[in-house]
C-alpha cells in the first residue's frame, strides 16, 4: 500500500507512506511521523495506534484521515476526505492512480447475489451427499454463522465477510470486515449511515454532504495485491 501526500504550498513537503504485509512502519519513508520543516508540518502526521497493527495519518490541512491495518496477512484502509479533494483530480492526470471514485471496473466486479445463490445450493447439495464443508473448509451456513459472531447485522460488512470466507477459507477476514465497520463507526459523523446494506450500495457513492466518507474494504476483494494513492 502506497500512499503519497504531495507538496503543499507553504504547508507540508512531499510525503511518501509504503506499508507491507508485516512491515506496518509508524513513520513516512524518509522517516519522518509529520509534513516536513514548513510552518504547517504537524497538519501531517503518522501516529501508531497498535505497533505492527494499525495506523492512523492525519492530513489537518485537507481534512483527511486515513486508517491503515494489518489483519491476518492483508492489509486494509479507510479513508475520510472532504468531497472537493475527492473530486480535485485534475484534467490530464493518471486517472488510474486516483481513488476509485465512480466504484470498480464492471470486468473486476462479482455479482455476490449469484455467488451466495451458487454457495447456498452447493452446501444443500454437500449436507445431502457427505454432509461435508466447502472447499476451504465452511458452507454458507457455517460462514454466515461464524460472522454473526462479529457483525450481528446483515449488512454490506456482513456479506463481505460471508464472501471471503467462503473463497478463501482465511479465518483473519472475520476481523478484517469487523474493523472496517469499526472504522466506519470512527471516521463517519453520523450513526445512520454506518450500516450499507445491498439495496444501498450503488447510491451511496452518489451521496453528497460537507464530507463524504471513502472506506475501502479491500477484504471485499478478498486480497490486496498494491494500490497506490496521491493526495
Amino acid at each position: 500500500l502506497t500512499i503519497i501526500f504531495r507538496n503543499f504550498q507553504e504547508c507540508v513537503e512531499q510525503k511518501m507512506y509504503h506499508a507491507e504485509t508485516d512491515d506496518l512502519p509508524a513513520a513516512f519513508a524518509d522517516g519522518s511521523k509529520n509534513g516536513g520543516d514548513r510552518y504547517g508540518a504537524n497538519t501531517l502526521r503518522v501516529v501508531e495506534k497498535v505497533p505492527g497493527q494499525h495506523v492512523e495519518i492525519q492530513a489537518k490541512y485537507i481534512g483527511t484521515t486515513i486508517v491503515v491495518r494489518q489483519v491476518g496477512r492483508y492489509l486494509t484502509f479507510a479513508v475520510r476526505m472532504p468531497e472537493e479533494v475527492v473530486n480535485s483530480v485534475e484534467e490530464g492526470e493518471t486517472q488510474d492512480l486516483y481513488l476509485c471514485l465512480h466504484g470498480c471496473p464492471a470486468n473486476q466486479r462479482i455479482d455476490f447475489r449469484s455467488f451466495r445463490a451458487r454457495a447456498a445450493e452447493a452446501t444443500q447439495s454437500a449436507s445431502r451427499t457427505r454432509g461435508g464443508a466447502g472447499t476451504h473448509g465452511f458452507t454458507y451456513k457455517s460462514a454466515k454463522a461464524k460472522c454473526k459472531e462479529r457483525l450481528p447485522v446483515e449488512d454490506l460488512y456482513f456479506q463481505s465477510c460471508v464472501f471471503d470466507l467462503l473463497s478463501s477459507g482465511d479465518i483473519n477476514f472475520t476481523m478484517a470486515a469487523y474493523y472496517a465497520f469499526e472504522d466506519v463507526k470512527m471516521l463517519h459523523s453520523n450513526s445512520n449511515r454506518y450500516h450499507i446494506y445491498e439495496k444501498d450500495a450503488l447510491s451511496s457513492a452518489a451521496q453528497r454532504g460537507k464530507n463524504v466518507l471513502l472506506v475501502l474494504v479491500l477484504n471485499l476483494l478478498a486480497i490486496l495485491l498494491w494500490s497506490t494513492a496521491p493526495l
